[in-house]
């Protein structure tokens, strides 16, 4: 099989690249940047960087690009956040519509933003939007491939939560506070997380891919946790206290409102579509998917620091 990816350079792109190409499939990226492709993507993927320059047809579309959100918002940020979505999603549906042989199945991004801050409800996927910027950008962006729909091509919308790697994403600017002792809650810590473990990010990708799943899905695992809870997890993982808290304005002033809508939103996630399709997880629970990843992380630091010294 063939997939086009956009995003492919990305942190869940390029896992996700590298497992399809351990498949025998093949592989092309678009990309900016299109001589870095085989060095981050794979030695076989080809990276273009015009649409017209995909060669053969393409059975699968993956579309993950998009300007990173966390990071402080401006006007300025927030209009190249929507750009850098939207008008990519809207390149990629009109060029896919005048295909001769249009793609069996489409994965689109979304995001947890999507359902706004709502306390302790539990969103499956059923449950609507919330409101602000995320949110209202994560519908937008679903909203973007309905041509596809109505066009009767089969599109998947994940929507992904917190993507627990090493590699980087959320936890890696966590990590040394929290190893130096002072990490903590946010806030009164009592909103929840959802989150995912990398390699289940990609296993639920390639399980979206397989059984065409033709609908919006929770990208989570099965145990959302009160911020609270995820803390402490991963200071006892760490064998560090958990003890200090960021204030609320602290973060506030730091990140403005990216801190509320992001940092401090409470979004319960669970994902019944994966569930009742028959995706079986890895990592189910924080501490199951914390031992993998630090466990790992530290096995890799010691190889290395080993043959420093051999």
């Amino acid at each position: 099989m063939h997939c086009l990816i956009t995003g492919g350079t990305g942190l869940i792109g390029r896992l996700f690249c590298a497992k399809w190409l351990a498949r025998g499939h093949s592989l092309t990226v678009l990309s900016r940047d299109p001589d870095r492709v085989r060095k981050l993507c794979g030695e076989t993927a080809v990276g273009v960087r015009d649409l017209q320059q995909v060669e053969k047809p393409v059975d699968v579309v993956v579309n993950l690009a998009g300007e990173t959100i966390a990071q402080r918002w401006s006007d300025a940020r927030k209009q190249e956040i929507r750009r850098s979505r939207l008008e990519t999603t809207a390149r990629l549906v009109q060029w896919i519509m005048t295909l001769p042989q249009p793609p069996k199945y489409v994965l689109s991004g979304s995001a947890v933003g999507y359902y706004g801050d709502r306390g302790g409800d539990l969103l499956k996927e059923a449950s609507g939007p919330g409101g602000g910027f995320a949110a209202e950008l994560c519908r937008d962006w679903e909203a973007a491939t309905l041509p596809l729909q109505q066009a009767g091509i089969c599109v998947g919308l994940m929507r992904t939560a917190i993507v627990l790697s090493t590699r980087g994403g959320a936890l890696p600017e966590m990590l040394p506070a929290f190893r130096l002792g002072v990490g903590g809650p946010m806030g009164n810590g009592e909103h929840w997380m959802s989150w995912i473990h990398e390699d289940d990010i990609v296993g639920l990708m390639l399980h979206a891919i397989d059984q065409r799943l033709c609908v919006p899905f929770n990208a989570c695992a099965p145990e959302p946790l009160t911020n609270n809870s995820f803390s402490r997890l991963l200071a006892k993982q760490l064998h560090r206290p958990c003890l200090l808290r960021t204030p609320a304005w602290a973060l506030r002033l730091l990140f403005g409102e990216m801190a509320t809508e992001l940092l401090q939103a409470s979004q319960r996630m669970e994902p019944r579509t994966a569930l009742d399709s028959g995706y079986s997880f890895q990592f189910p629970t924080l501490e199951k998917a914390l031992a993998d990843l630090l466990g790992s992380q530290r096995e890799s630091n010691g190889a290395h620091a080993s043959s420093r010294l051999r």
